[in-house]
């Protein structure tokens, strides 16, 4: 990657902490080659920008930020609990007690958020065994509701503005991404006997003719199915020129892995029918997280199908734990993750609406494994917060106005049962053609 503009940070010590922070900072989001020295390195008479990360200010001048200490630690401190204050009414951790250029240590800041330190030391777990949100100050403070660690670049950014106006910075761009879990690609098709059977039994004995009527034109077309909603999905997304992305569940277990209940053929045919319309990821099963070894085995189904690799995932309920989950996926050869968000609220989970890469604090080092952020959920919309589409629609446009802000990438989870042709899921498709525009 070639760079125009570079700048200087001058830091107490080099650690692979401050070189992973740093590069995310400047390299991804601000298009500047940052280059790394010692603090007492000689570099008088540079021209570059500079930062001092330092317990003293520099004598070259530029911005000082004095180090809070984390980037030059190793391991993994269970006390580690920052203070939340306000700085120019943005919240910030790591906050100084000298006087400094920005009132915090930025660098720490960022580095805690995006490595998910907080997660590794934590002690609350839903009956999921999935980290619980509102156990964090962070939660108490509304500091998922927002994309903090942009915010923080930002700042950052415009510090900078003030004291090199001839710096410039790399243009990002505002995306959206819409990502369709496909739990259940059909209500009636492709069933295991047994399923067919008992609900046409349990329509007849109720005297439910709306719905065997329903159940016995799907077993005809794919496409009298209710569920079956990716001849829309793909229509409506084509017309904006966005490519959705896909994640299959190809196996599992009951209660939690509906496509268990399901012929192979049920995900077989619908990757074939999607294939040339969006991208392809691995919804990896429920029990993967007592079972690493089983992403291998469905990664091998997912790619059999599509005859293709399949680096690209997301754990099905939201199911994992840092950092031995993402570790496995590594080992899988997964190297994009989907799953960075919360099942029970909606907003920033790692604070950012960036892409960035995972920092593995066990083995202190960065990995290739690519992490894109969600930040909303149509699940979670229905089944935690009890929203009605129009409510989902309301706050899913305040949440995009803060991803444009940044100029982010915007990652929805829909589920393509949700779409189904009733008056429900006709609200629904609105919601989901108002994200496209």
């Amino acid at each position: 990657m070639g760079f125009s503009q570079k700048i200087l940070i001058r830091s107490e010590q080099i650690t692979p902490r401050l070189r992973y922070v740093i590069r995310h900072i400047f390299e991804n989001l601000l298009g500047v080659e940052p280059v790394i020295v010692r603090s007492d390195e000689v570099t008088d008479g540079t021209t570059l920008p500079i930062i001092s990360y330092t317990y003293q200010p520099g004598k070259g001048g530029g911005m000082h930020i004095v180090p809070a200490g984390l980037l030059f630690q190793q391991g993994i401190n269970p006390d580690l609990h920052p203070n939340i204050d306000y700085r120019d009414q943005i919240p910030v951790i790591f906050g100084s007690t000298t006087q400094d250029s920005l009132g915090f240590d930025i660098f720490s800041a960022i580095f805690y958020v995006l490595s998910r330190y907080e997660e590794y030391i934590s002690v609350h777990f839903d009956s999921h065994r999935r980290f619980q949100p509102d156990s964090s100050p962070f939660f108490a403070h509304k500091l998922y509701a927002i994309p903090v660690a942009d915010e923080w670049v930002l700042l950052l950014k415009n510090k900078l503005s003030e004291h090199y106006p001839h710096l410039s910075f790399k243009k990002q761009s505002y995306t959206y991404l819409p990502t369709i879990d496909v739990d259940m690609p059909y209500a009636y098709r492709f069933k295991k006997l047994p399923y067919t059977v008992g609900g046409i039994a349990k329509s007849i004995l109720r005297k439910d003719y709306y719905s065997l009527k329903k159940r016995l034109q799907a077993l005809v077309s794919k496409k009298e199915d209710p569920y079956f909603t990716f001849d829309y999905l793909n229509s409506v997304t084509a017309q904006h020129s966005i490519q959705p992305l896909y994640f299959y569940l190809c196996s599992g277990q009951k209660p939690y892995d509906p496509i268990a209940g399901y012929r192979k053929r049920a995900v077989q045919e619908t990757v074939k029918f999607n294939q040339q319309h969006a991208l392809a990821g691995l919804h990896n099963s429920y029990h993967t997280l007592d079972k690493p070894e089983l992403i291998t085995k469905e990664l091998g189904q997912l790619q059999s199908m599509i005859e293709e690799p399949i680096f690209r995932s997301r754990f099905h309920f939201i199911r994992f734990q840092i950092p031995q989950s993402y570790q496995q996926l590594l080992q899988a050869g997964i190297r994009e993750d989907y799953s960075m968000g919360f099942p029970s609220i909606n907003g920033f989970r790692s604070g950012t609406s960036h892409p960035f890469y995972f920092y593995d604090l066990s083995r202190e080092e960065e990995t290739d494994l690519k992490i894109f952020p969600f930040q909303a959920m149509d699940a979670t919309y229905i089944h935690y917060l009890k929203f009605t589409p129009d409510e989902a629609y309301d706050d899913l446009v305040q949440i995009r106005e803060q991803v444009r802000r940044h100029n982010g990438t915007f990652i929805i989870i829909w589920h393509n049962n949700y779409f189904e042709p009733t008056p429900l899921g006709q609200h629904w498709r609105k919601v989901f053609e108002a994200m496209l525009a």
